[in-house]
């Protein structure tokens, strides 16, 4: 179908084929209707959503892939691990902060120990001349 021949009731009745169609073999996509009537799925979607809802709630349920049951405990555990690995990644994030703050502060006094002890004061250069 070409784009200017496109209407509700075209799209309609391919979404009403596709859902026929996906009791027994695929499962209907926006894909698949975009497919069939050779238009692209951003025209489906912007022209025609209230034919796109009805594709995807009117869904067949999937008879061969059974839906998986969550396991609590196991969700739970997960939960539990993360929290606690977070937590360690926290503390030892605050104890580098603590050991960067006191090598910075160790430098600075070795360098003002060392001006003292050698009577020579270090000329540091400004931003501009450093820009040179």
């Amino acid at each position: 179908m070409r784009r200017l021949s496109l209407t509700a009731q075209a799209v309609e009745a391919a979404v009403d084929t596709l859902l026929r169609e996906a009791g027994d073999g695929p499962r209907a996509t926006v894909s698949a209707l975009a497919r069939h009537l050779q238009v692209n799925r951003q025209t489906l979607y912007r022209d025609f959503p209230g034919q796109i809802t009805r594709l995807q709630t009117q869904q067949p349920p999937d008879s061969a892939a059974p839906s998986r049951a969550r396991d609590i405990t196991t969700d739970r555990a997960t939960i539990a691990r993360l929290r606690r690995d977070k937590e360690g990644l926290t503390r030892h994030l605050h104890i580098y902060e603590d050991h960067i703050r006191r090598l910075t502060t160790e430098n600075a006094s070795l360098r003002a120990a060392l001006e003292a002890h050698t009577d020579v004061a270090i000329i540091r250069l400004t931003a501009r001349q450093t820009e040179v």
